[in-house]
């Protein structure tokens, strides 16, 4: 073999390889776009699955405006189902020279906790019981007894 046949044999290679990579990469890339596009149909059954539907867009503008007819009505009982849900805040006053156990049970009587043996066990497990402070508090009717502890302890 002379130098430059060896020479046209590389050069055949060289372009072969170079229309193979082009190839390639033209065609595994538009195959990867067409595996990764959605479809509607594979929406909907992936939606079917969850057990959900698909609605157009004007449908379900229809069916939510006549669920709430009048926008300013539902306003207005959201708000109220809120306050509703609102724990009620309760007005609590320790008087000063009140013991541990006369708050604990003015607690209970308020029904801020529902036992004032609870109340004293949380004052003793967070070691407040001698940091009672006197005076106001707003308390609210979920609060715990030690989140109650925090508040009049301050």
């Amino acid at each position: 073999m002379s130098k430059q046949e060896a020479k046209g044999i590389a050069a055949g290679l060289l372009f072969a390889a170079i229309l193979l990579t082009a190839y390639y990469f033209m065609f595994s890339q538009a195959k990867a776009e067409e595996s990764n596009e959605v479809t509607d149909a594979m929406i909907k059954q992936h939606l079917e699955e969850k057990g959900m539907v698909m609605v157009a867009k004007e449908k379900y503008d229809s069916l939510k405006a006549a669920e709430h007819p009048d926008n300013e009505n539902s306003a207005t009982e959201i708000k109220k189902e809120e306050a509703a849900n609102k724990p009620e805040e309760i007005k609590f006053t320790i008087k000063e020279g009140m013991t541990s156990q006369e708050v604990a049970q003015s607690l209970q009587d308020q029904m801020l906790v529902k036992k004032s043996d609870d109340f004293i066990k949380a004052l003793r497990d967070m070691d407040k019981e001698m940091a009672v402070q006197p005076g106001d508090y707003t308390l609210k009717a979920d609060m715990s007894s030690a989140e109650i502890v925090e508040e009049i302890t301050r």
